[in-house]
């Protein structure tokens, strides 16, 4: 089963880098908490294509949660059989 798993790690090896650094390109600085959104959309767009259903979600009255910086998330559900 492990040698499955990593034979699969590998062939996706080029797709996995490539969304790390788009991840890690977006300035998601905290404080303040910079593009939290965007970072959420990212994430949403790329789960959506896997067919996962999606909830944007603001964690308000939570640290850091201003209007300026909104603590947005993504929320992502994936029925199974």
């Amino acid at each position: 089963m492990m040698e499955s798993l990593f034979s699969r790690i590998d062939s996706k090896r080029e797709d996995l880098v490539s969304f790390t650094q788009d991840l890690v390109r977006i300035p998601t600085i905290n404080p303040p908490g910079e593009d939290y959104t965007r970072c959420a959309e990212f994430l949403g767009r790329r789960l959506a294509k896997s067919g996962f259903s999606l909830l944007y979600e603001r964690a308000k009255d939570t640290p850091g949660d201003t209007d300026r910086y909104p603590r947005n998330n993504v929320i992502a559900r994936f029925e199974g059989k």
